[in-house]
């Protein structure tokens, strides 16, 4: 009998298509280099915190600027001025101020998880492509509304869109709980809620307006940078950021770690470029001021994310796996429904948290940290150093930023291309426990070696989340339903985004160290080795079972 013909191979000699997938895979670069830039919002605060505050000075300052006459030195209105007692207040004061600027990348970030729910499902159903431009319009959008922060027409209309999303949310949750049911159209309460919902969101959107909004000074730019940069951007990350995997593990189904990894590097060396002083954004906020390079910002985000959908497609139906791998195993396509019934799908959960907060809790910390560490151990040394000195060492303490993204895309390829080498419960083993090991080490770094080793190993395994947990995803539960599945392991990082930051600021403040935080890391990535070799047991067992 003559074997049937790979359906794969087929399709290959019929039509291009080795090079279409690798006009795949630069699409799904070029998205992710955009979408990268998501982790070089540290660099918006500062340039903010002139644009959305008045400004601060002392009491000292105040009166001088007052004796000087004229309203105050350099034309400023003394009356317009953030008053606080000394320096010290006015430190605080600052740093008070960027905090609030920086809920905005919390925002985000939350956004941009939970947006992969439901843009996940989109993707399944209607492509990568048409679920790129999606997140294009909204990432592009979302910076655009922000460099009109200043507009009341535009403010007034970001509130109107705020208000309906409330709405639309509600409507969506009450769907999901009772549309589906029939007692909903028989009980004549149940038939009117989705009418009741959108009245009463309407009519407290209209009362909030009239009485807030334009009316609270910087309070209306934070909630309007919360709303654009925050949740708008991330939503449309979200939607954008889920589709070149999907696209590329369905192009590339023998290596999902390597293809995996090679589109999420684009993610971590966005950043990297991002900060650049020349090509980046640092030299042209200096030179036109944030709320232009919000619009530029926007303008280039929309185009190229979009130029990059473009280029990415599903492959024909014979090509596309119709089941993914589970040690060497056929599995049927897993419904996003199905998934979250496995108890494999919470172990992928709890492992993806634990990666993310050690990854996440460094990143936000790691300039700041990096320069204590160095002046503590000039210090300790017995060195007396100048002011000029610890500016000087806290700007080398920001080079670990450097270090770490580039590590970061590094790891992503590298840890992609091991798994499918070796498999994927040997990799994240061995990713968990050295990255709980460099947990363990970071408070003692003190030295710009030191300090850049550990920072390049953090950030190598922190891009090896982003590499492992996709094609996790793609072997235990399919390809065809990946955007929708790998939406919800997602969530974790959102969520540990939230708490590994929250735990690093509350150990420094509690202790005067971050070693607590470390500690907790590191012992959660040792929870997630030892979840991995469960987790590679369960999949060993069901297959004995099915055999």
């Amino acid at each position: 009998m003559t074997a049937a013909p790979d359906p794969v191979a087929t399709s290959a000699t019929r039509s291009p298509l080795i090079p279409i997938r690798f006009q795949v895979l630069i699409g799904a670069v070029l998205v992710q280099l955009i979408l990268g830039t998501v982790y070089g919002y540290s660099i918006f605060w500062q340039p903010l915190d002139s644009v959305v505050f008045p400004p601060v000075v002392t009491q000292a300052e105040q009166a001088a600027m007052i004796a000087e006459g004229a309203g105050g030195a350099g034309g400023v209105d003394a009356s317009g001025l953030t008053v606080v007692a000394d320096e010290a207040a006015k430190a605080a004061q600052l740093v008070t101020q960027q905090g609030y600027l920086k809920y905005a990348f919390s925002i985000c970030i939350l956004s941009f998880a939970f947006t992969m729910v439901f843009a996940g499902r989109v993707q399944d159903v209607r492509g990568p492509r048409q679920t790129a431009v999606i997140g294009a319009c909204l990432l592009g959008g979302g910076f655009i509304v922000a460099s009109l922060m200043n507009n009341p027409v535009v403010f007034f209309l970001a509130h109107a869109m705020l208000t309906g999303t409330v709405g639309l949310i509600a409507l969506m949750i009450f769907d999901a709980l009772l549309g589906s049911r029939e007692q909903t159209h028989d009980n004549p309460m149940l038939r009117h809620v989705p009418s009741a919902i959108i009245i009463t969101v309407a009519v407290a959107g209209i009362t909030t307006g009239q009485q807030f909004v334009g009316r609270l000074g910087p309070v209306d730019s934070i909630f309007m940078l919360w709303a654009s940069v925050g949740f708008l951007a991330g939503a449309g990350i979200g939607f954008a950021y889920v589709c070149p995997i999907a696209a590329l593990i369905k192009w590339f189904p023998n290596q999902k770690g390597l293809v995996s990894g090679l589109a999420v590097a684009g993610f971590g060396f966005g950043a990297y470029l991002f900060k650049g002083r020349y090509l980046g954004a640092l030299g042209y906020i200096e030179d036109h001021g944030i709320t232009s390079f919000f619009l530029v910002h926007g303008v280039v985000s929309l185009v190229a994310v979009t130029l990059g959908a473009m280029l990415l497609r599903n492959p024909p139906s014979a090509a596309v796996p119709v089941a993914g791998k589970v040690g060497g195993k056929a599995s049927g396509d897993s419904t996003w429904r199905d998934t979250l019934k496995n108890p494999a799908f919470y172990l992928l959960w709890l492992m993806f948290f634990s990666g993310a907060m050690a990854g996440l809790m460094v990143i936000g910390i790691i300039k700041v940290f990096a320069g204590d560490q160095l002046i503590a151990g000039v210090t300790a040394a017995g060195e007396v150093l100048t002011e000029q000195g610890r500016g000087e060492l806290m700007l080398k303490g920001a080079e670990a930023v450097g270090y770490l993204a580039i590590f970061n895309a590094i790891g992503r390829v590298v840890w992609g291309l091991v798994s499918d080498k070796v498999g994927r419960t040997p990799a994240f083993v061995v990713m968990f426990l050295l990255q709980a090991v460099t947990m363990c080490v970071l408070s003692q770094a003190d030295t710009e070696l030191s300090i850049a080793v550990v920072a390049s190993i953090v950030g190598f395994n922190f891009g090896g989340n982003f590499a492992l947990f996709p094609s996790a995803t793609a072997d235990l539960f399919g390809a065809k339903n990946l955007g929708a599945n790998y939406g919800w392991v997602f969530t974790s990082y959102g969520i540990a985004g939230v708490i590994g930051i929250a735990a690093g600021n509350v150990a420094k403040a509690m202790t005067g160290s971050y070693f607590a935080a470390f500690a907790l890391a590191a012992a959660l990535c040792l929870v997630s080795a030892v979840l991995a070799v469960v987790l590679g047991r369960m999949i060993a067992k069901a297959k004995a079972v099915a055999a």
